[in-house]
């Protein structure tokens, strides 16, 4: 594997990780993430939520990196055969069926898994079996059966309360806008330039960000901005510096860092006041491209230890993604269904330790059980080649 990839690889893991580190630590810290809300931190705010808030409240902007990192991968090949051939036809039914067999079998099964965890958490202590037991109404219920099919089929929006099955599976519904936009997004661009598209999805970005819900939308808030162009500047960036890449122009490590900084120091700083919050995750988006455009700058500089050590977690790090929050339902419900006398913060630090253990491993396994069997095989002529395992 060549450096630049590697690196690459190694900040799908650093993301993946970075969003389970952050849901773990608000199983113990409620409340006190940025995403919803200016920071809640105050003069009460106990020692050890403020010590830890800088470095795990902010993990919800892994999924930006995600994003990034998906515009980026999923261009690059259209960028190198451009810039090779002067031409980058994109075949769009061998484009779908790479997408399809690349995500769809390792989400569909971890819709069960969250069922399973879903099921857990209610009867361990949420909404726990009556004199009747486990009926089957109660099992349909609190297990989220009914919820599979909307999440299975993208219907999020016209069933928001089924995203309780997989609160992560909102990504998954971005995702297949952005596969199913980028045809017309290679087209637009190729005749008009990056630029003016960049302009135009910039500003629906901020008109979410700044803009009220109208009225009469108000009714499907917030799950009708997922039919709107909300977070596709995230992604086109990703493309963008896959374009500079491939014709040559890679942006800077100088200019990476630049980037990266303006979202490390911007992102928290905006996240602090209620007048600029809506601007910090779209800061934090213009960090993760920095930081995207800072790895892939210098294809010749060896990966340094850290990139070595999360390269490899970067190969399942969609599965750790899609099982974590169902896995840490598991083992919280285990925690749970402990006698009283038995339970204690002891027991409570133990099972986030537990979380910390058997997630990464729960998720290795769902990459050899229900990703890998089904990722596309590389051509003769390619496989000379090396291409990245997220392409």
């Amino acid at each position: 594997m060549s450096a630049r990839f590697a690196t690459v690889d190694a900040l799908r893991g650093f993301a993946a990780l970075w969003v389970f580190a952050y849901h773990l630590w608000n199983v113990y810290c409620p409340a006190c993430s940025a995403q919803v809300e200016p920071i809640p931190i105050g003069p009460d705010t106990p020692a050890a939520v403020a010590a830890t808030f800088p470095l795990f409240a902010y993990g919800y902007a892994g999924v930006g990196l995600f994003f990034v990192l998906s515009g980026f991968c999923i261009h690059l090949p259209q960028a190198r055969r451009f810039h090779a051939k002067g031409a980058d036809t994109l075949d769009v039914r061998e484009f779908g069926r790479r997408r399809f067999w690349r995500l769809y079998p390792a989400f569909l099964a971890s819709l069960f898994l969250a069922a399973l965890g879903l099921g857990a958490m209610n009867a361990a202590w949420a909404e726990p079996p009556g004199a009747d037991g486990f009926t089957r109404e109660y099992i349909l219920k609190a297990f989220g059966l009914s919820w599979i099919l909307p999440n299975a089929v993208f219907a999020l929006p016209l069933a928001p309360a089924a995203q309780k099955l997989s609160p992560v599976a909102w990504t998954l519904l971005y995702e297949l806008q952005f596969y199913l936009l980028y045809p017309l997004l290679l087209k637009v661009v190729r005749r008009v330039g990056f630029g003016p598209v960049a302009g135009v999805l910039l500003a629906c970005e901020l008109a979410f960000a700044f803009v009220p819900t109208p009225g009469t939308l108000e009714p499907l808030s917030p799950h009708f901005a997922y039919f709107f162009l909300r977070r596709y500047f995230d992604w086109f960036l990703g493309m963008w510096l896959a374009e500079r890449l491939m014709a040559g122009k890679p942006l800077s490590a100088t200019w990476g860092k630049r980037l990266l900084v303006i979202g490390l120091v911007g992102g928290p700083l905006t996240s602090a006041f209620a007048v600029s919050w809506p601007l910090h995750e779209l800061l934090f988006v213009i960090g993760a491209a920095g930081l995207v455009a800072w790895a892939v700058a210098n294809p010749a500089a060896p990966p340094n230890r850290v990139a070595r050590a999360l390269a490899p977690v970067g190969e399942w790090s969609y599965s750790l993604y899609l099982v974590h929050m169902s896995v840490m339902r598991l083992v919280f419900a285990g925690h749970a269904a402990l006698p009283d006398d038995v339970r204690s913060g002891w027991t409570f630090a133990a099972a986030g330790l537990t979380c910390a253990a058997v997630v990464p491993l729960t998720a290795w396994v769902w990459y050899r059980l229900f990703e890998k069997p089904y990722l596309p095989k590389p051509s003769a002529a390619k496989a000379a080649v090396h291409q990245p395992s997220f392409a």
